[in-house]
């Protein structure tokens, strides 16, 4: 796959896609970075650390059965199972999928103002090892 626009994500939470009703999608890995400089030293050393990531997801909201709210309220406190693909196409080199468990530590059913269209963003912590595939 080369460069392309992002119009055809594939998300989805514990089996459930939800990419028709996603508006956007972020997934930041970082590693922490641990100094390891010694006396004597006149510049800064280090190492890397821990991994860590999150996924911020931002929603269209919707309340029909097996939809967002449906799908989300259950989740809150648990964990769930993110999976997230440049396209929907099937997990290939040229598309890999990205999957990751991830602690459901936010849901705001309601957070529109009067005439806008009803949007909701949960940003929730990775836990455990986030894994790529391609196939």
């Amino acid at each position: 796959m080369a460069k392309f626009v992002a119009t055809d994500y594939k998300i989805t939470l514990n089996g459930t896609n939800l990419s028709t009703s996603l508006a956007s999608v972020e997934l930041p890995i970082e590693i922490g970075e641990q100094d390891t400089t010694a006396f004597g030293s006149t510049w800064r050393t280090r190492i890397a650390g821990l991994k860590s990531g999150s996924i911020t997801l931002e929603f269209l909201q919707d309340f029909g059965a097996g939809s967002v709210d449906a799908t989300l309220f259950p989740l809150l406190g648990t964990n769930g199972t993110v999976v997230v693909t440049p396209t929907s196409s099937s997990v290939s080199a040229t598309n890999p999928s990205y999957t990751g468990e991830f602690l459901i530590t936010q849901y705001s059913p309601f957070a529109s103002t009067v005439g806008d269209l009803a949007t909701l963003s949960v940003t929730w912590p990775l836990t455990g090892a986030l894994t790529r595939a391609t196939a």
